[in-house]
Parts: C-alpha cells; sequence; structure tokens
C-alpha cells in the first residue's frame, strides 16, 4: 500500500485547522474535493481517520496513530524538494536546531557565525525550549536536531553524539535574600523559603528533585511553576525567591548585581550535553553542515570546544 502525498496532505490540514472548511483556505481546493480525498484515504486504510461534528473534525484513534507518519513523510518530502533545489541552485537549505538556554546563549551564537560563513546561502531556524520541549519539536518535525542535557532515547528520539559544551547549576538568591547574609549553608537550609522552578516533567526538575532525594531531604514545593527565564528571574530578583538555574541564564543578572549563587556546593551540578535526533529518516544536508561545524576545529571567540563527529554521513541516514 502507497500513501498518496496529496491525501496526507489533505489529511494534516484538516487535523491543522479543525474542520474540512478551514482546510480549503490553506490547500485552495474546494470543500468536496478536500473530503473526496479524505474519504479515499480512508478507505485505502480501512479506517475511519476523524470523527465528524458540526463544528469541525476530530481524530479518531485511527487518525492519532497516523499523524506522526504522516507529518514524517511530509517533512521527509519537503526536505527532498529542499535538496533538490538546492542542488539545482534554487535554495541552500534551512537549518532547524533547537537548544535549551545554555546551548542557544552560548554555543550557538558562534556556530552559526561559522556556518553562515562557510556557507552563505543557509537559512537557520533556533528554537529555544526546555528538553521535554524539544523532545516534543523533534517528534513533531519542528525542528531537525535538538541541543540539550538528558533526553531519554525512545522509538523516535536517538541521541547520535555529545558535545564538549558543558553549564552548571546552582542556588541563585537575590542578592538581599536572608540566606546571603548565613554562612555555612546546606540544603536543608533550603526547604523554608519559596521555590520558582520549571514544571514537574521538565528534565531540571527531575533532576533538582534526584539530588534532593539522593541528600536524604524532599524537595521543597515550588510555590510558583513557569518555564519564562524572565519570569524566573523577576521573582527571584524582586520577590526573594529561590531558584536553581545554568550559570549562563543568570550571569547578566550576577553582573548586574541583582542576583548571587548561595553557596552550597552539594547543590551543584555540572549538565553535559548532547545532540538527538529523530530515529527515521535522513537528516537534511543543511543539519549535517550544522553537525560539521560544531565539530570543526576551528578557534572560537566563545571558548567553547567540540568533540569530534566521527562519520556524518552514517549520522545523517540514521533509520
Amino acid at each position: 500500500m502507497t500513501l498518496d502525498p496529496r491525501q496526507l496532505s489533505a489529511f494534516l490540514a484538516v487535523v491543522q485547522n479543525g474542520s474540512l472548511g478551514r482546510a480549503t483556505e490553506a490547500l485552495h481546493m474546494t470543500q468536496p474535493a478536500i473530503s473526496r480525498t479524505i474519504r479515499r484515504l480512508e478507505l485505502q486504510l480501512g479506517a475511519e481517520l476523524f470523527e465528524r461534528h458540526s463544528t469541525g473534525m476530530d481524530l479518531t484513534t485511527y487518525g492519532q496513530a497516523l499523524l506522526p507518519y504522516a507529518k514524517l513523510l511530509s517533512a521527509e518530502a519537503a526536505n527532498a524538494v529542499e535538496e533538490i533545489n538546492a542542488l539545482r541552485g534554487f535554495s541552500r537549505g534551512v537549518v532547524r536546531v533547537g537548544a535549551v538556554g545554555s546551548a542557544a546563549n552560548m554555543l550557538l551564537p558562534a556556530a552559526v557565525q561559522r556556518l553562515l560563513k562557510r556557507w552563505p546561502g543557509l537559512r537557520v531556524q533556533i528554537t529555544e525550549a526546555i528538553d521535554d520541549q524539544l523532545a516534543v519539536a523533534l517528534v513533531h518535525n519542528d525542528i531537525d536536531l535538538a541541543i540539550a542535557g538528558t533526553i531519554p532515547e525512545t522509538e523516535t528520539i536517538i541521541r547520535i553524539v555529545e558535545h564538549e559544551f558543558q553549564d552548571t547549576y546552582r542556588v541563585i538568591a537575590g542578592v538581599d535574600h536572608p540566606l546571603q547574609s548565613r554562612s555555612g549553608l546546606t540544603a536543608r537550609d533550603l526547604l523554608d523559603y519559596p521555590w520558582v522552578m520549571p514544571p514537574q516533567e521538565a528534565t531540571p526538575r527531575r533532576q533538582f528533585i534526584q539530588i534532593m532525594r539522593e541528600l536524604g531531604l524532599e524537595s521543597p514545593t515550588a510555590a510558583v511553576e513557569t518555564r519564562s527565564v524572565g519570569t524566573i528571574m523577576k521573582l527571584i530578583v524582586d520577590n526573594r525567591f529561590l531558584g536553581w538555574m545554568p550559570e549562563p541564564l543568570y550571569a547578566t543578572f550576577e553582573t548586574a548585581g541583582l542576583v548571587r549563587p548561595l553557596p552550597i556546593d552539594e547543590m551543584i551540578f555540572r549538565r553535559h550535553f548532547f545532540i538527538y535526533r529523530r530515529r527515521r529518516g535522513v537528516l537534511p544536508r543543511a543539519a549535517l553542515k550544522l553537525l560539521d561545524t560544531l565539530s570543526s576545529g576551528e578557534a572560537r571567540s566563545d571558548g567553547v570546544a567540540a568533540v569530534g563527529f566521527h562519520n556524518l554521513a552514517k549520522i545523517g541516514e540514521l533509520k
């Protein structure tokens, strides 16, 4: 059985727009034509993909099962066209990379500068997010590479290389926080103060809970949960909250004299970074060029070194 790209395009348009009517605008097709296309796909698969309602269409269990494969096939088709256009000189490709805040701020800018110097026709799309969000972005084909700490490998995501870039998590507080004037601090002293943290499903939060558990302590309840670095820093600076963050994200505030890390060695965590991709499909040539740039031994203004990436062709063709 072969899936027709036009059928998959109609399927995805209905999913993204929620109804046949709104999908017509995205595909520039009539509603009856889209309806027939979806129906042929359902007949071919022998399963109803949508529940039809007067207000729109919702995916059935079968439609949910098809969705990630439809996205993958559609993305791979777009990548194939991009590759051909690049070879014909009509474009140079798009690098779609996601990274956690430290890597997005400290590692990628210099790498992108070198990348565009070597291949000036490339376009680069950078998504900054926490580890778990990057994993979702990979699965949904929103990015081709993710640079992060530990993301669990799954049937969909695989780790391809470790990078020498590292950052260090510490407990931080505003300069006027009561704990800043105390000596001999331990993790136990942190339990009686309000915290602002990422949600519990976020990798940094899970790592924090694990450290507290290893110290024989219950992790403090976060009074505020947010993924926004700006909100976290605002609460730490102005409202005497405690936070646990990597040094690159609070360095500017420390330099400005607004926050300082608390001297608690047992709460220091050095994070190693890895690069991830989807298990299925071919890595676009533009993404391979970024990998090549990250692995190059060229001098860097940021002082960050890269580990050599072996056999980039093989990395690009994992199935």
